[in-house]
């Protein structure tokens, strides 16, 4: 028996009735403990809920319960098919339309909106995180993608992520995906990727020198996380 078994901590892949359960965790664990997403001010929206329950319904997603059933952590991922020609004409326009979207944001006063749009795409374009030329790069039909992982805090410290991401890893494979990539944003995940699952860093941004064209810095929350990586395994 696993030392999780032992502790009544089971995974299994995320049904999507248990949805808005995994949106309250991400709220409450996820968004406030983020460099990124606390820097710009990002909050839990029906936006990024809708995101969510987009990649759950896609049927790789993971979750670890306590023995009482309650989730206490998540793993959320989406697989893409590089022959899915709707979902990367999706990703190029809406990757087109980001710069007129934070115009719009300015305009109407809505500064995390606006920051948003001028923050996340300069740091994808750094660490250069772009899933579609990777098909052609790995030869591959699809590839397991990252959404996020976080765990509850009273559930740190257990080996949850790791064990959730190696979880996620199966999923894929069963699912024909012999890749997977992740933009990885903490100290702590971090050490989950690159130390404990293997995952081989593509390229890598120090938050410190992360600045805008006028030396100022772009995440001025990040705290004890270092840096931001892209990274994949096989």
């Amino acid at each position: 028996m696993s030392v999780f078994a032992e502790a009544g901590i089971q995974f299994s892949i995320i049904t999507p009735d248990r949805t808005a359960e995994v949106c309250t965790l991400v709220g409450q664990h996820f968004f406030t403990d983020d460099p990124i997403f606390r820097s710009i001010g990002i909050e839990q929206s029906t936006y990024l809920d809708s995101c969510f329950s987009d990649a759950i319904k896609g049927g790789s997603c993971v979750m670890a319960t306590d023995s009482y059933g309650k989730i206490i952590g998540v793993r959320l991922t989406e697989i893409i098919d590089r022959g899915s020609w709707f979902r990367w004409l999706y990703d190029f326009a809406f990757a087109s339309f980001i710069p007129s979207l934070g115009r719009i944001a300015w305009l109407l006063g809505k500064p995390v909106l606006q920051k948003s749009c001028e923050v996340i795409p300069a740091l994808y374009c750094q660490v250069n995180y772009e899933v579609w030329p990777l098909f052609n790069e790995f030869g591959c039909q699809k590839i397991l993608c990252d959404v996020l992982v976080t765990t509850a805090k009273e559930a740190r410290g257990k080996g949850i992520g790791t064990e959730l991401v190696k979880q996620a890893e199966s999923v894929g494979r069963e699912k024909g995906c012999d890749f997977s990539v992740n933009i990885v944003t903490g100290l702590y995940s971090g050490k989950v990727f690159r130390e404990k699952c293997n995952y081989t860093v593509r390229n890598e941004v120090f938050y410190a020198q992360f600045i805008d064209k006028d030396g100022n810095l772009y995440l001025d929350d990040t705290r004890e996380h270092l840096s931001v990586f892209s990274c994949h395994k096989t």
